[in-house]
């Protein structure tokens, strides 16, 4: 029996129009879901980029667009036990102009100073770091979180000079490591520069396929592990070139298939070793040079990690290890060099895996404890003014 290519054709037809009508249907009780029906942790997951701009007054990122830093801490942010104050530090509000007789600390560095594992911005550990100074009698000291989650010493040498001097700092502390070595991963060597251009590149709030545009298909691909959401720091806030290879290295340690790809023609190894801390130590030199011109006490203190979490590459590879060795030595020449104060913290703070979650970010007990080694390290050597 020979079918009819016009019934055929019909069925085809009516097949296709089935498919869109469900289509169009799931779209509209997706985007009535999104819009109306998600909480906010899904909101901020599954949301378009159009769909969080409308939506920002209401529900707001943890991080936000800056034109100098790439990104910085979504002022008056709220979450749980989590907020930022008014200026976009992880900290009560800051009184200005500074207060009579107040001896002010700004904490600066990543994540680890951030203390992004801990949820209660009270207990991260700058906050801790001032309890801790308050409990040994230095009444009128205030500790400020100036940490933000990915920065490097390039922004932190921006932060400093553009935003942290206008709040009269008496002493900084300086807590950089891992991400600057992440900065290294580039290749070929002529993409290492002094802007950092070879590892980031500029924000584009733009939706780059064609795709994203639908909720459902979004939400599928968000679940199948195929695109960021685009709230995600790394999609939208700090974005990465061809160049920077440190995201592949993790995730091939992850997937052992390292060496593969560029890791064939040279190793990360090699890239460490090719691009050095030149631009680490350089940034750390500026900002204690800015730093001392207007009277500010700079301490730099050595970077700890655990290498016990054999799961993530970034602290326990041998590249890496030898890297932390080699950016904390930097750190020490720096303070001599210098003539500034070095708290060699990676010296006393333990590799024991429950100050930790992954080796790199301490928990609450984690925190507990490095705000009292600095706070132990700081009166003892007498850093901390006394006032009446």
């Amino acid at each position: 029996m020979v079918s009819d290519p016009k019934a055929i054709g019909q069925k085809l037809l009516l097949s296709a129009l089935s498919v869109l009508v469900t289509f169009i249907a799931l779209e509209v009780a997706a985007r009535i879901w999104i819009n109306h029906l998600a909480g906010e942790r899904r909101f901020l997951k599954y949301a378009s980029l159009k769909q969080l701009q409308k939506k920002r007054a209401d529900v707001k990122p943890r991080y936000t667009p800056h034109r100098y830093l790439g990104h910085c801490l979504t002022p008056n942010y709220v979450k749980g036990k989590n907020r930022h104050n008014s200026l976009g530090y992880r900290s009560d509000e800051i009184i200005t102009p500074k207060p009579e007789g107040q001896f002010r600390i700004f904490c600066m560095g990543g994540s680890t100073t951030y203390t992004t594992e801990v949820e209660d911005y009270r207990m991260s550990y700058p906050s801790l770091l001032e309890k801790e100074l308050k409990e040994r009698g230095y009444a009128n000291v205030r500790v400020i979180n100036a940490g933000v989650g990915s920065w490097t010493s390039w922004e932190s040498l921006i932060n400093f000079e553009m935003r942290i001097l206008d709040l009269a700092p008496d002493m900084i502390i300086i807590y950089h490591g891992v991400n600057d070595i992440l900065s290294r991963m580039v290749w070929p060597p002529e993409a290492y520069r002094g802007d950092n251009s070879g590892a980031t590149r500029p924000v584009v709030m733009s939706m780059p396929s064609i795709f994203e545009y639908s909720t459902l298909l979004r939400y599928l691909m968000i679940r199948m592990g195929l695109i960021k959401p685009h709230s995600s720091i790394d999609r939208q806030l700090d974005p990465v070139p061809d160049t920077y290879y440190a995201l592949e290295f993790h995730n091939q340690k992850v997937e052992q298939t390292y060496p593969d790809g560029i890791f064939k023609k040279v190793s990360v190894r090699e890239m460490l070793s090719v691009n050095g801390p030149k631009y680490f130590k350089r940034n750390l030199e500026h900002i204690i040079l800015i730093a001392d011109s207007r009277g500010v006490e700079t301490v730099l203190a050595t970077f700890a990690h655990s290498p016990l979490f054999t799961d993530v590459p970034i602290v326990a590879s041998e590249e890496c290890a030898s890297a932390y060795a080699e950016m904390n030595e930097t750190l020490k020449s720096i303070a001599h060099e210098m003539g500034v104060h070095l708290f060699d913290f990676a010296g006393q703070f333990p590799p024991d895996q429950r100050y930790y979650t992954d080796g790199l970010h301490v928990n609450v007990e984690g925190a507990k404890l490095k705000a009292r080694l600095f706070a132990d390290w700081l009166s003892e050597n007498d850093l901390v003014a006394r006032f009446p």
